[in-house]
This record gives structure tokens, C-alpha cells and sequence, in this order.
């Protein structure tokens, strides 16, 4: 009877287990995202759109401590004259700064932005967008980082 229950046992600990890596490898799958910027208290897109290449997606990863993975295609952005490009955002106090990878001249740069709320995913809905201010690189020997405050959407395709 002893050896039953040590069976029956290590069989539910292993079903328990692979239930534990399966729902572990679901937190970390990506979806498909659109990222959409409209100027703060205005139905007019904002600048910071301009920097975020329509022609690639984007997506969200849910990683296992609840927050959220940005990865957004990024291209160059023009402003006065001066080229830059997106380097991340800010959601209230907190500032997300994102790792720029690829090249922004040649069309394959990236930028990840890890720990994202999850209150990021706001739907497509801008009434409900958040207000966030977002970050964009420009020429630092002249103007430096400059911030422009949007409303942002982010919702699943």
C-alpha cells in the first residue's frame, strides 16, 4: 500500500510540475502589439508617431513577474531640423528607458523598454490612453533629449 501512495505521489508531483512549466513558458510568449501616439488633450497624432516604424510590428511580452516587454521597430524622427529617434517613456514619475539595438539608418533599429506596468495595455480606445511622456534622442551637442507629452495606446492584434 506504502509503494502506491509513493507512486500515486511522484505521478501528481510530475503532472503538478509540468502544469508549473507549461504555465511558465505561456508568461513569456509575445504578441503582436499596436502602438499608437495622440497629443495630450487633442484627437491630433503626435510627433513621437513619426518615430515608430509602421512597417514592422511591434510587440509585448508578459514576463513572469507581471510586467510587461515594449519592443518597438523605431526609425528616425525630425523635429526642427534635427534627426533623433525614440529612447523611451515616461508613465507618471517613472522613467522607462529603452536599449536601442539594430541601426536607425539602415531601418532595422529596435528599441526594448522591460518592466512596463501592466497597466500599459490601454486598448485601442484613446479615451482611455495613457499619458506618457515620451523620450526622443536628438542630437545631443545641440538639443539634447527632448520630451514630448503624449497619450499612448498599446493593444493587442
Amino acid at each position: 500500500m506504502t509503494r502506491s501512495y509513493k507512486r500515486i505521489g511522484s505521478v501528481v508531483l510530475s503532472l503538478v510540475l509540468l502544469c508549473m512549466l507549461a504555465l511558465g513558458a505561456g508568461a513569456a510568449s509575445s504578441s503582436k502589439v499596436g502602438v499608437k501616439f495622440w497629443k495630450e488633450k487633442s484627437d491630433k497624432e503626435s510627433m513621437a508617431n513619426t518615430g515608430i516604424d509602421a512597417d514592422r510590428d511591434a510587440t509585448l511580452t508578459r514576463q513572469s513577474n507581471g510586467t510587461y516587454t515594449l519592443t518597438l521597430p523605431i526609425q528616425q524622427v525630425s523635429k526642427m531640423g534635427v534627426t533623433g529617434y525614440l529612447s523611451g517613456l515616461t508613465i507618471g514619475d517613472v522613467t522607462y528607458s529603452g536599449t536601442v539595438s539594430g541601426d536607425i539608418s539602415k531601418g532595422t533599429a529596435v528599441l526594448t523598454i522591460k518592466n512596463l506596468p501592466a497597466s500599459v495595455l490601454t486598448g485601442s480606445d484613446a479615451n482611455k490612453a495613457l499619458t506618457v511622456t515620451c523620450n526622443i534622442q536628438m542630437d545631443l551637442s545641440v538639443l539634447g533629449e527632448i520630451n514630448t507629452t503624449a497619450r499612448m495606446c498599446i493593444w493587442v492584434k
